[in-house]
């Protein structure tokens, strides 16, 4: 405890259990104070803030004073406490009314908080400082219990008010902490004159009794015990002047919360039921034209012109059956139009009636005309973006289209209304969800980007490339979680893929010459090699050579010529095929003749371990193809399989005819197609490493592939590397006029 110097525990603990009586009596009222003031809170704030935590805090005040009334209740009194019965009941009442002054707090930075009207912020700072002043009251007879209610609450809402930074809040916030150390300091002040009064009586009572013992005894201890006694009346004299203190400190409260309420840009006025004036502050003056001595006792029909009480005159009956009234009223005045937020707010007498009403008003017509040139620039801004000859669209917080411009409905064909507010809004735009995720990432999280080109979907499926530039954090829109500019770049990347193509083309062309430049330095150069020995061996010998080796000779520098003859062949057909001539000329030919004959030239190429077998299924021997691309394609089949058959084996050929197409099928021993590369079997030069020494062009399967797309076929084969390869090819048949 925190006892007056010089005295001992004895006497504190009796002087504590007095004050503590006293304490118990006054105690059920300031918890139903308490709870009272928790409602009367409640029901003030109570369309301005979240109910759900207004009814909670609520709830727990009244739940923690009737639990505070029930222990205190139920709790044994007696004449005089023991030291240790006073450490627990100081104890009970410190932890229990610091609970209530913490949830007073909280209740009161919630409400300043949570609520965006000044009024009830000014009504919290009544409330907080008239719970202060009552507490000083009824707690000061315990001190730890007026201290751990008051430092809580007085001191958060304080807090409050500086989070909330306006001036009108700093303000009101350090009148706060000045009343609370005022407070605080005379609470104590008070205890003390308090205590010091209860000791003296029982030093009083205790001199009586001893002066009643002793007065038989000696008059010289009488005169000395009188002299003490008259001495302690003066001190007790001294301490009553002391009483004045709280008048004092009750005055100097008044003068606080005057000077709260003149400095707040509020006006607030007090009318009686009689609609006299009873209270005004300093803004009353300003807005009323009239001084608050003049206005203090006015009726109000004296002022039935001003703007103010032209807009309560409706009001006033309802206000005066009990029931508080908020509007917001606009006029015209000589100053151009203003708007006020005017709450009224009724007062009730001890009996519960309503004996008058507090006005509350506050300008907001600054804040009316920002309201009304923040929308006319909003107005201008969405029609120059409806306008501008570039696509333009933002997005909300949640990813959702917000805006929509002219432009983006003519490239892609949707509507502002199918895209702005809908949530599959993207969804639309860009079906594809990986690529949808990663734009909306890229635009809600602000990702600097300019020129990034996105394909958007159009109404009518067609695919349109987009150049995006995301402005959003170079130049934010309040409400606009992301914003971009965007302009149509189809041609632009349709021309780019075109030139990359013809690039590839091109290249693929300049490699084309090279492999061609380096199979016919070779093709060329050994049949011509073996020409001109042939010729040179024919030309100084002729006559020393027999007949059968010129006819050899002979025959050497024809085959060579039948070589050189072929490749140029094929060149020209790989040329005339690159270049869209290479010719078509269907017409009824006899297939299984033409393939018996082909398959016989090959035998001559082969060599003794080869075995070449043609099998025909089929019920007519004509069918309509052309002759020059079907030798082409078969001839290039079989030299294939004979050639990459250097071990020799089985040569299978199957001619199998159907109804309106032929399949081709030649299947070998050889040493097969190595899986990498495969994709490029089909280029013209292309030889794959396996081949090793055994010498071609690697036009064969380029000629193959031109022959079958003239007829509309198809290609295929399946090989393992080392075991061998089967080709298929497949021809439809068409019909000739005239033709069963």
């Amino acid at each position: 405890f925190s006892y007056p110097g010089k005295v001992s525990l004895d006497v504190a603990a009796r002087c504590n259990a007095e004050l503590y009586r006293t304490f118990y009596k006054q105690i059920y009222a300031a918890v139903l104070a308490s709870a009272l003031n928790a409602i009367l809170v409640a029901g003030v704030v109570w369309d301005s803030v979240p109910r759900v935590p207004l009814i909670a805090w609520g709830t727990f005040i009244i739940g923690l004073s009737t639990v505070r009334l029930l222990l205190f209740t139920l709790r044994r009194r007696r004449a005089a406490l023991s030291d240790e019965e006073a450490i627990i009941l100081r104890r009970t009442a410190a932890s229990f009314f610091a609970i209530g002054g913490l949830a007073w707090g909280v209740g009161s930075v919630f409400v300043i908080l949570e609520s965006e009207s000044i009024i009830h912020h000014v009504f919290m700072a009544f409330v907080i400082a008239g719970m202060g002043a009552g507490a000083m009251a009824a707690l000061t007879f315990c001190l730890p219990a007026f201290y751990g209610f008051c430092l809580p609450a007085l001191f958060m809402s304080a807090a409050a008010y500086f989070v909330v930074g306006e001036q009108p809040h700093i303000v009101m916030g350090a009148m706060v902490l000045l009343f609370a150390t005022m407070l605080i300091y005379f609470a104590r002040n008070v205890y003390h004159s308090m205590f010091n009064s209860v000791r003296l009586r029982f030093e009083n009572a205790e001199l009586f009794q001893r002066a009643a013992e002793a007065r038989e005894t000696a008059d010289a201890l009488v005169i000395e015990r009188t002299a003490e006694l008259r001495d302690a009346n003066q001190e007790l004299e001294r301490r009553v002047s002391e009483q004045g203190v709280a008048e004092k400190v009750a005055r100097e409260s008044e003068r606080q919360l005057r000077l709260i309420t003149d400095n707040l840009p509020v006006l607030i006025t007090f009318i009686g039921r009689d609609l006299r004036f009873r209270f005004a502050n300093r803004s009353s003056e300003t807005c009323l034209g009239v001084s608050r001595s003049e206005l203090v006792g006015m009726p109000i029909s004296e002022l039935g012109k001003t703007m103010l009480i032209e807009a309560i005159q409706p009001h006033i009956e309802e206000v005066l059956t009990g029931r508080m009234v908020t509007f917001e009223d606009g006029r015209e005045s000589e100053y151009g139009p203003r708007f006020h937020r005017i709450q009224l707010v009724p007062h009730r007498g001890e009996e519960g009636a309503t004996d008058g009403f507090v006005i509350l008003a506050q300008d907001r017509t600054e804040e009316r005309l920002a309201e009304s040139a923040l929308k006319e620039s909003e107005d201008r801004l969405r029609s120059v973006i409806q306008n501008m000859p570039v696509m333009m669209f933002a997005l909300d917080e949640k990813g959702n289209t917000i805006v929509w411009n002219r432009e983006c409905e003519r490239i892609t064909g949707f509507s502002a209304e199918e895209i702005v507010g809908n949530p599959k809004g993207l969804d639309v735009l860009y079906p594809n969800r990986e690529i949808r995720n990663e734009i909306r990432e890229a635009l809600l999280t602000h990702s600097d980007y300019r020129d990034w080109e996105w394909e958007i979907t159009c109404s009518d499926g067609s695919v349109r490339a987009i150049s995006w530039f995301n402005i959003s954090s170079m130049y934010p829109v309040p409400g606009w979680a992301a914003w971009q500019m965007g302009f149509d770049v189809s041609d632009r990347k349709r021309s780019r893929l075109e030139l990359e193509e013809a690039l590839v083309k091109e290249k693929e062309l300049g490699e084309l010459k090279s492999r061609f430049v380096a199979m016919a330095s070779h093709e060329f150069r050994t049949p011509l090699t073996i020409i001109q020995a042939s010729v040179d061996l024919l030309d100084q010998y002729s006559n020393r050579i027999d007949a059968d080796n010129k006819a050899k000779y002979l025959r050497e520098i024809s085959r060579e010529v039948s070589n050189i003859t072929e490749l140029l062949d094929g060149i020209l057909t790989i040329g005339r095929a690159e270049a869209g001539r290479l010719e078509f000329r269907p017409a009824l030919i006899n297939l299984h003749l033409l393939c018996a004959d082909l398959v016989e030239k090959a035998k001559l190429a082969a060599n003794p371990g080869h075995v070449l077998i043609l099998n025909w299924t089929g019920t007519r021997d004509d069918v309509v193809l052309d002759e020059q691309l079907v030798r082409n394609i078969v001839s290039n089949l079989l030299s294939n399989a004979v050639k990459y058959s250097p071990d020799g084996g089985l040569v299978r050929f199957e001619i199998i005819q159907e109804e309106q197409q032929v399949r081709l099928v030649v299947s070998d021993a050889g040493i097969g197609i190595p899986e990498q590369g495969r994709e490029r079997i089909f280029e013209a030069f292309h030889r794959f490493p396996n081949v090793g020494a055994i010498s071609g062009t690697g036009l064969g399967m380029a000629i193959l592939k031109r022959a079958v797309e003239r007829h509309e076929g198809e290609i295929g084969f399946e090989s393992t590397e080392g075991v061998g390869t089967t080709w298929s090819v497949t021809l439809p048949l068409p019909v000739l006029p005239g033709q069963s």
